[in-house]
């Protein structure tokens, strides 16, 4: 078969997209030495903590290896250092590419492609049209504005001269880790906007590592402001979109966007917006405002109060977050060690004590074998823990050095800034026990917590995690249960009082 110049053409453009994407170089575009701090990450955590580790190190280490690399992104694209990233977060097809494309008034990113070659895509202000890209070798590629389309949408797809197809589309969205667009069309200096993929579930179809929620929740979480969008024509926010937003940092600001405004009555999606606030407000999310939007007609509905909220995140000064999400898994850990320790040495105390009320010889056989058991695992847990302090030390070091050498801040956290912020919601664990306990009733009990505890400040006078811990908070929620409203029933408010108390003498451990 021979083809004409014009399909020639073609093929040899898709040919060297191609040969661009899946460029490999033996020495990245990085100005720093990154293999030490490669080896604590890769190496010597995983050895450290490979036995006795929290329940959840899992997901702690996959953040941390996430947010590293997005730590990488701003050195290999030094013009995000000291712009604040506002991340566009939602389910697939919720409209943040094409917000991104109204609010710049040109069509830049595509929309409405499948979720599994979405690429988290940068855009910054610049004097210029400048697309670039790392791929999943680690290497910085050069690319066309046209090329965001072709990598996430239809590459390969070549016609003849009949308009038949000769080749079918493919898509080499996960080819790329991520992808760097900088555009004089883009009219905030200080905001990076971040286009994430649309999360999916696991169980879903279209589930794959590049749209695995995991990921999209460490650049929304490595954020400093946080857009979310829904759809209008869900009627509503979905718990779905609920149940990922708790999991995402609560100090982050989030400005929920009703989108696709335009399928909507006035009247209907004023009620769709009233009724997200309602629903937020019960599930104890915080936010900054609901706003409709509309990219088909980007100056309605509230579209100048989206644009104020955005000047303002461009006029706050920049504070990094990278030091603050790295240390989480060293305090969760740490808080884990301690916990058991302490576990440990109160159930050594009790079989030293009863090994002086007994002289029968098998009794005193049996405590003494549980006896070096226990204290063996006492040492073990305190070796592991002072490895860990040490990992650590040696991880901020190294990663103070080079960010000092990018010029990125690296404002390191107090690990009681820390605690606080781990600190579960008590309300939440209280609708959780009901739900697992199976416990029906309307929702008034937790209505009473929630209006008796909206204004207490709990002043704890020991360090969050251990019993003593746990003894103050239970009767600080006991002494202050003891007031109830006279629109509650005495039998709902005393089943509340009596779960939250259990929740904590039962749940309560350190890092929660």
């Amino acid at each position: 078969m021979s083809y004409d110049a014009q399909v020639t053409d073609k093929l040899r453009s898709n040919f060297e997209l191609l040969r661009t994407v899946i460029r490999y170089s033996k020495h990245p575009d990085l100005k720093v030495d990154l293999s030490r701090i490669e080896d604590i990450i890769g190496r010597q955590i995983p050895e450290t903590l490979q036995k006795n580790a929290p329940a959840d190190f899992h997901v702690l280490f996959t953040n941390f290896k996430n947010e590293f690399e997005k730590f990488k992104d701003f050195i290999l694209f030094d013009k995000l250092i000291g712009k604040n990233v506002v991340s566009l977060g939602g389910g697939f097809s919720s409209g943040k590419s094409s917000f991104l494309n109204a609010l710049m008034g040109k069509r830049v990113l595509p929309a409405d492609i499948d979720p599994s070659t979405s690429v988290p895509t940068y855009i910054v202000n610049g004097p210029d049209h400048q697309v670039q890209g790392i791929n999943i070798f680690n290497t910085k590629i050069d690319l066309e504005l046209k090329a965001i389309q072709r990598i996430t949408h239809g590459f390969g797809k070549v016609d003849d001269e009949h308009d038949r197809p000769l080749t079918d589309p493919v898509t080499l969205g996960h080819l790329m880790n991520s992808i760097f667009l900088t555009t004089p069309w883009h009219h905030y200096d200080h905001i990076a906007f971040l286009d994430t993929p649309g999360y999916t579930k696991a169980d879903d179809k279209n589930h794959s590592a590049k749209t695995d929620e995991q990921i999209a929740r460490t650049h929304l979480n490595s954020s400093q402001f946080i857009l979310w969008f829904i759809q209008a024509d869900a009627g509503t926010i979905t718990e779905e979109d609920i149940t990922f937003i708790r999991s995402l940092r609560e100090d982050i600001p989030k400005l929920i966007i009703v989108n696709k405004a335009d399928k909507k009555p006035e009247q209907d999606l004023r009620e769709i917006i009233t009724k997200t606030k309602k629903v937020l407000a019960i599930k104890g999310i915080a936010y900054l405002d609901v706003l409709a939007f509309s990219n088909l007609q980007p100056d309605l509905y509230d579209s100048a109060a989206i644009r104020d909220q955005l000047d303002r995140w461009n006029a706050q000064v920049y504070e990094s977050k990278f030091a603050r999400n790295f240390k989480t898994i060293f305090i969760r850990c740490k808080q884990f060690y301690e916990n058991e320790i302490e576990q440990e040495s109160r159930r050594l105390n009790r079989l030293n004590k009863s090994r002086t009320l007994t002289d029968d010889p098998t009794i005193s056989e049996c405590l003494d074998s549980l006896i070096t058991e226990i204290t063996h695992s006492i040492a073990g847990l305190k070796s592991v823990n002072h490895a860990l302090r040490q990992l650590q030390t040696d991880f901020f070091t190294e990663i103070k050095l080079i960010s000092d050498l990018a010029g990125i801040a690296m404002p390191e956290p107090s690990e009681s800034e820390l605690i606080q912020e781990n600190l579960t919601n008590p309300l939440q664990l209280l609708k959780g026990y009901r739900q697992k306990k199976g416990i029906s009733s309307d929702d008034s009990a937790f209505r009473l917590l929630q209006n008796t505890f909206s204004s207490l400040k709990p002043a704890i006078a020991v360090q969050p995690g251990g019993s003593e811990y746990v003894d103050q908070l239970v009767g600080l929620i006991r002494s202050n249960c003891a007031v109830i409203q006279q629109d509650i029933h005495i039998q709902d408010a005393c089943k509340a009082s009596t779960l939250y108390a259990e929740i904590f003498n039962t749940h309560l451990s350190p890092g929660e």
